[in-house]
């Protein structure tokens, strides 16, 4: 797992497999994050497969950032992952950020651009 900062937000990199094996580390390094950060994206362009559990953990992790404010966006989702998701009968535009964004934490009133 890479991390990437900037002043706008802190982007977790992750590559490999994300599934019920490896979901504990990755919930670690979000909620890690979670407590410094205020935006937080997490980039699964080099995700080689992810199972239910995997979009389970964020799903859980955008609704855990809602309720504190923050916000949480996927970026680089891959096929795989958007076909994970629709197998479980989830939308990926739930938690893929549009390209270039990541959603605004509440009250920040920090406008948003592309970098």
């Amino acid at each position: 797992m890479q991390i990437v900062q900037d002043q706008r937000y802190t982007s977790l990199e992750l590559a490999g497999i994300l599934d019920i094996n490896t979901t504990e580390e990755v919930h670690k390094a979000l909620l890690a994050h979670f407590e410094r950060h205020d935006r937080i994206s997490l980039d699964l362009s080099q995700i080689e497969s992810c199972d239910a559990a995997g979009v389970q953990l964020l799903l859980a992790a955008q609704r855990s950032a809602e309720a504190a404010g923050k916000s949480f966006g996927v970026v680089g989702a891959t096929d795989t992952f958007t076909a994970v998701c629709a197998a479980l009968g989830i939308p990926s535009e739930q938690l893929i950020a549009a390209p270039g964004t990541l959603p605004e934490p509440a009250g920040m009133g920090v406008e948003s651009s592309n970098a």
